[in-house]
């Protein structure tokens, strides 16, 4: 869950939603600065589904005993979001090899940039390398047989490979800042352009005035085919705080849905 904080409230913006937000920019993405997708429906289906796993915690999020609001996904604790994670690349595997093995590849991705292995309990530490260990193996099968397939061979060389992890990668970064709400301009890392080159993006809003939950946001340089776009995702308005699980999943039940909408710009 990913909580944006608007006027007396906040917005609750479930995982599979914030990368539903990442596919509708995948299937945009590309232009003479920026290669397409290759393979392209894979590469967006794994942009989209990427968190997967957490459809079922979603749900019926835990309460987070100091806010009194959903859990953020950033304080799930390890042993229950390598769970997520594990159900999260099982569940792409019933839909093909090379959005499977994207997912994975991303898991990798959010342990580098979110996981300290120096400051994490041994018990922590130990099941999370067991599941990246478990990843890897899963990867290598994956990309083998993907590189073994006339149909797919190309695709899966390591650098294709390579180069669709951190576009998954950039592409998650830049739905969260959106979900979030972008107050000041936000570098994202890495982005693979035309050819072997690594960019950063810049993210940040247009004005300096914010309409409620609509932004208009620059983004530079530009990787999409249209000068301009508009992506959404869905949350759910919650007011106040609440005591018990019992009361927040009642009020998830009723409350209002909302559209967080941004719409973005070529500098």
């Amino acid at each position: 869950m990913l909580l944006r904080k608007e006027g007396s409230g906040v917005i609750a913006i479930p995982q599979p939603s914030h990368a539903w937000l990442s596919g509708q920019m995948a299937r945009a993405w590309g232009n003479e600065y920026f290669a397409a997708l290759v393979p392209h429906e894979e590469v967006c289906l794994a942009a989209e589904q990427h968190d997967i796993g957490w459809q079922s915690w979603e749900e019926t999020p835990a309460l987070d005993a100091e806010t009194g609001l959903p859990q953020e996904f950033r304080k799930v604790p390890p042993d229950v979001h390598v769970t997520l994670w594990r159900d999260g690349v099982r569940r792409a595997r019933t839909i093909g090899r090379y959005t499977a093995l994207l997912v994975s590849l991303h898991a990798d991705t959010i342990y580098a940039r979110y996981f300290d292995f120096a400051k994490a309990s041994p018990e922590n530490a130990r099941a999370v390398r067991a599941f990246l260990d478990e990843q890897h193996l899963l990867q290598a099968r994956l990309a083998a047989s993907l590189r073994a397939d006339p149909e797919t061979g190309r695709e899966a060389a390591p650098e294709a490979i390579r180069r669709n992890q951190l576009l998954i990668a950039a592409l998650d970064w830049i739905s969260l800042a959106i979900c979030g709400g972008v107050k000041r301009e936000i570098r994202i890392p890495d982005v693979p352009a035309e050819g072997d080159r690594k960019i950063d993006l810049s993210l940040r809003p247009r004005d300096e005035t914010r309409a409620l939950i609509f932004d208009e946001l620059i983004l530079d340089p530009w990787p999409f085919r249209e000068s301009s776009f508009t992506v959404r995702a869905e949350g759910k308005r919650l007011y106040g705080s609440f005591s018990t699980q019992k009361d927040l999943q009642r009020a998830l039940d009723d409350a209002e849905p909302v559209l967080v909408t941004a719409l973005l710009h070529r500098a």
